[in-house]
């Protein structure tokens, strides 16, 4: 509750004897609330002293949330929406007014409720008096329509709730509330009238009212809608008895009308504008797809008329032939001739039969044009790519019939024919022949490509002879003979005899690669053996000097296990010459550096000096080249210094 008109009720119902200082109010959102007309407290809480005999012993209290009553119980400490038994039995008493009992009015304004949940809530006193007085000042028009007592007021009894809610509408009826009344406003007109407490309870009321509203609402709204398509209808109607055109303005409309009774019953400007904006829209609109449907039929007519055209037709002669059938199907403003000619300015009035623009212009014989030959174009496109797949399909059995040529010659070729070879068989063969000059593969390619598939075959069946030869212990040597292949391979294999040839000389290429790595591993280990030997020379303890012989050292020499492994008394000699060649070699360079060393006499002459030098760089030059002379890779691998 708050002080504006909006918030002033009066009290709805007073159960209370007229001893009593507590009256009950209603606030604007539908709770009670108690005011003490003695302490000038209020609260929203029941006193006791209204309260019936079945309330003050029940252990259930009633509060209102958002003007929904719920009860508490306050030794279950649980609410609940449900009316308990106690508040029925009390909701369903009729109260039935006497005549001779003392009824207090109070027509003052009620005090506002607080908005805590406390028992006894309490104001200024001053504060309460003012706002009394202003509310008497601000709402005079309440003092005549008194606000009483329940007790005062008659009460109606109906049978069931569908009649009280039915007699509940009627007094709103009656009232004539319209959709846009709130329900304070009603509450202010209704609430002396007997059928208003037809409903019993403050939420059933508000249901009834709001189901009211919203029905009110609708009719209201379906009125309005009613009322708009009437104007619009008489609106459209007036327009069609104006001259109107497609370039006519709403001022030229508003100065022709102004006085008509369909112009006049449209209450404002915008709504007249917007009519009129609707009527043109829609008018014009019509005028243009009856054009654009003009149109569309001359076209087609057009395009039967012409036919087929080439793709390198013209223009000029596509024109002609249509001015010369369609020329009188032009705008009127267009014609060329004198007497059928209309002014450019000339108005086309929707109510007239006469449109200037009613007809063919030149960009329509363009647009047939256009048309006919983008359909040529699609022939013509058509057609050539029909041609192209008939020759793609064409080369496509070229291939496939010399691939068929290559099966027939299959049985003589190996993985190692060559096209020199099988050219001179074919060179005249039609499927040959037909093959040349056409894009893709060539014969040659076709050729190599079953060459290559020949050779996978050829490599899986020599692979399968081998596994099969290895399981069934067949040695494969190099003196192996053709027939012993032929005959194991057709005991324990299903290759074709054509096969055999080439892949018995395959067989023995392979044994003959598989002899010779078996012999290079022996000279390798022979020549590993070697080294090994030489290594052991010059590890001999005491070691060899550069006047050692062969003979003198053979008996240690052969002790060694080195010479053992080899056993080639001939190789192991040649190997202790290389080694002693090499002793004597080291023997002589150190003797020439212990040479160099030592010191000789010089002379102090510079020209002695100089000839000394250039002996020397010839000395040492002379050197060089008897050790590059002397060098031996073979004794120098593996040396270790």
């Amino acid at each position: 509750m708050n002080g504006s008109k909006e918030g002033i009720q009066s009290p709805l119902s007073f159960h209370e004897p007229s001893t009593t200082a507590w009256i009950e109010y209603t606030s604007p959102d539908g709770r009670a609330y108690y005011y003490n007309r003695n302490t000038k407290t209020t609260t929203w809480e029941k006193p006791d002293e209204l309260k019936t005999p079945q309330e003050r012993d029940s252990v259930w209290r009633e509060y209102s949330k958002d003007g929904r009553p719920y009860w508490y119980n306050t030794v279950t400490k649980k609410s609940t929406w449900t009316r308990p038994d106690v508040f029925k039995s009390q909701s369903t008493t009729i109260v039935q007014p006497h005549a001779n009992t003392n009824i207090s009015r109070d027509t003052s304004r009620p005090p506002r409720a607080t908005s805590s949940r406390s028992k006894s809530p309490t104001r200024n006193q001053q504060s309460l008096r003012q706002n009394e007085s202003r509310g008497s000042r601000s709402r005079p028009s309440e003092s005549s329509a008194a606000l009483v007592d329940d007790h005062q007021l008659p009460r109606r009894e109906y049978r069931t709730a569908e009649e009280a809610e039915n007699a509940f509408i009627d007094m709103l009826k009656r009232y004539k509330v319209c959709g846009d009344w709130s329900w304070e406003k009603m509450l202010r007109a209704v609430v002396n009238d007997p059928d208003y407490r037809a409903l019993k309870t403050l939420p059933e009321r508000k249901s009834a009212f709001n189901r009211y509203i919203s029905t009110a609402q609708e009719t209201e709204r379906e009125q309005r809608e009613h009322e708009k398509r009437k104007q619009r209808q008489d609106f459209f109607a007036m327009m069609d008895t104006l001259p109107v055109s497609e370039y006519t303005r709403f001022r030229k409309i508003k100065h022709l009308a102004k006085d008509h009774a369909a112009f006049c019953a449209v209450p404002t400007e915008k709504e007249r504008v917007q009519l009129f904006e609707a009527y043109m829209d829609e008018h014009i609109k019509q005028l243009n797809d009856e054009r654009r449907k003009l149109r569309s039929n001359f076209v087609q007519e057009a395009v039967e008329e012409l036919g087929v055209l080439p793709v390198s037709a013209r223009w000029k002669d596509v024109k002609e032939r249509l001015m010369e059938k369609f020329g009188d199907r032009l705008m009127p403003i267009l014609r060329s001739e004198n007497d059928q000619s209309v002014p450019m300015d000339t108005l086309y009035y929707f109510n007239d039969s006469t449109d200037p623009e009613l007809g063919l212009s030149v960009l329509d014989f363009m647009d047939v044009y256009d048309q006919i030959i983008a359909d040529a174009e699609k022939r013509d496109l058509s057609q050539r790519k029909h041609e192209k797949d008939l020759l793609f399909r064409q080369q496509r059995l070229n291939r496939e019939k010399f691939q068929q040529l290559l099966k027939e010659h299959s049985d003589q070729f190996t993985p190692s024919s060559t096209w020199s070879e099988f050219y001179p068989q074919i060179k005249h063969d039609p499927r040959y022949l037909a093959m040349l000059g056409q894009p893709g593969s060539t014969p040659l390619d076709l050729f190599w490509d079953a060459i290559e598939l020949l050779s996978d075959e050829f490599y899986n069946e020599r692979k399968r002879l081998e596994l099969l030869m290895h399981d069934n212990k067949f040695s494969m040597q190099m003196d192996t003979s053709l027939d012993s292949v032929r005959e194991f391979a057709q005991k324990h294999s299903a290759i074709p005899e054509s096969h055999l040839g080439y892949i018995y000389q395959q067989l023995i290429i392979k044994a003959k690669r598989r002899k010779e790595e078996e012999e290079e591993r022996r000279l390798r280990h022979r020549r590993r053996l070697l080294d090994d030997f030489k290594y052991q020379l010059y590890d001999l303890e005491p070691p060899l000097h550069s006047d050692t012989q062969w003979e003198s050292e053979h008996a240690r020499i052969s002790a060694l296990p080195e010479f053992k492994d080899i056993d080639d008394e001939k190789a192991c000699r040649e190997v202790f010459d290389m080694v002693m060649e090499r002793v004597r070699e080291r023997a002589q360079v150190k003797a020439r550096k212990r040479r160099d060393s030592e010191p000789r006499k010089r002379s102090r002459s510079p020209v002695a000096a100089v000839t000394i030098a250039a002996e020397d760089t010839a000395d040492k030059r002379t050197r060089r080249q008897s050790d590059a002379s002397n060098y031996s890779s073979e004794l120098e691998e593996g040396e270790m210094v």
